[in-house]
């Protein structure tokens, strides 16, 4: 469920909206790119990822307003991309060996239901693991879409304790699956944590 602030963001950005469109990108900038950094490990290829993924989102901004989720939307573009420019990349033989365990295991299919159980359940995993109050700012933020203010209101802590605590739960839930998948699993696990 999307906050009123992001419709209406969705729609000025769906009417052509530069400014608006920006804010949606400050948005979820760091979230894609730290998805593409841990696959990748080269900042250069993570920011071009993150970089192609919003041309992509606004060639189709038309349709943005529309949409139930952006955050659900933007899941699925980045994580086609993402997969597409590493298969590209797996091609190269200087970056093939890297690659080659991220795809040994199966063809990658869109809507593999066994692929997204196993990311949810790792998810939840990683998410239980985290301490009190860090898993309340993840969940208050990823699950139910509250911005920080309206956190900071509920749990009556900062906005930058916010920041600081979701910045840790990111990394703890990061550290937690790279541990714990691998392949497929672990870029779907990973754009559903960060996304």
């Amino acid at each position: 469920m999307q906050s009123e602030r992001e419709v209406v963001l969705l729609q000025q950005v769906a009417e052509g909206d530069h400014d608006a469109f920006r804010q949606l990108f400050d948005e979820y900038w760091d979230n894609i790119y730290g998805v593409a950094f841990t696959l990748t490990k080269s900042r250069e290829m993570a920011r071009d990822m993150v970089q192609e993924i919003f041309v992509k989102i606004w060639l189709v901004r038309e349709e943005l307003a529309a949409k139930d989720s952006f955050r659900n939307f933007l899941f699925i573009v980045a994580r086609n991309h993402i997969f597409s420019e590493l298969r590209k990349k797996s091609r190269q033989e200087h970056f093939s060996q890297y690659l080659q365990d991220y795809f040994n295991e199966s063809p990658f299919q869109a809507d593999h239901p066994t692929l997204y159980k196993e990311s949810a359940f790792l998810l939840q995993e990683a998410i239980a693991r985290l301490p009190e109050q860090q898993r309340q700012v993840y969940q208050l933020s990823r699950e139910q879409g509250w911005n920080q203010e309206q956190i900071a209101l509920h749990l009556q802590i900062s906005k930058s304790t916010i920041k600081t605590h979701m910045s840790r739960a990111l990394t703890a839930i990061r550290q937690y699956l790279e541990g714990h998948a691998k392949g497929l699993l672990l870029v779907v696990s990973l754009l559903k944590a960060f996304l």
